[in-house]
């Protein structure tokens, strides 16, 4: 081999041409930005509202039933809020025997921790009694059921102000 036949002049190492590290410098950027936003995608996760969204799912059937039959029945609920607790008032166009506790979840859209769960307990007649407070503002899905599970009031409601009226609307 001569050494003149060898290539002469301004010949650079690899990792000397400014392009050839543009054109590696992009897709490892495009590869850490990707691992990033992949990390606050974890970290930063929406918590669901509903934690057992199956259970719910498959209840769906015998829900739309109790509803139903709290329709025919005619169930309405007054809430208003008392002092530092809250009064209820159930009443109902059949009649019913008025259960021992009452369940009520007003649950917010989107915010799970501005969810209020109430559990009534009967006084006298048809008037009903916890403690806690009302939420005054916002839509909520307010779910209502009897300690023995046969019906189901489900609404959505606007909270506004000390009351909340849940069921049958009263005739005009």
């Amino acid at each position: 081999m001569n050494p003149d036949s060898l290539p002469q002049g301004d010949e650079l190492p690899w990792y000397r041409y400014p392009f050839l590290w543009l054109a590696i410098l992009l897709p490892a950027t495009s590869v850490v930005g990707g691992l990033t936003l992949l990390y606050i995608a974890i970290v930063n996760a929406d918590t669901p509202v509903v934690d057992e969204w199956y259970k719910e799912g498959r209840a769906i059937n015998r829900s739309v039933e109790q509803e139903r039959l709290a329709a025919r029945l005619g169930i309405r609920l007054e809430l208003a809020q008392v002092g530092a607790g809250i009064q209820a008032r159930l009443s109902s166009e059949a009649g019913i025997p008025m259960p021992d506790t009452l369940n009520v979840s007003l649950r917010h859209p989107t915010l799970p921790e501005r969810d209020v769960t109430l559990a009534l307990e009967h006084i006298e007649g048809a008037l009903y009694r916890s403690d806690g407070t009302l939420p005054h503002d916002g839509r909520r899905a307010a779910t209502v059921t009897a300690s023995g599970d046969h019906w189901r009031l489900y609404q959505t409601v606007m909270a506004q102000g000390d009351n909340l009226t849940l069921g049958k609307t009263a005739a005009p």
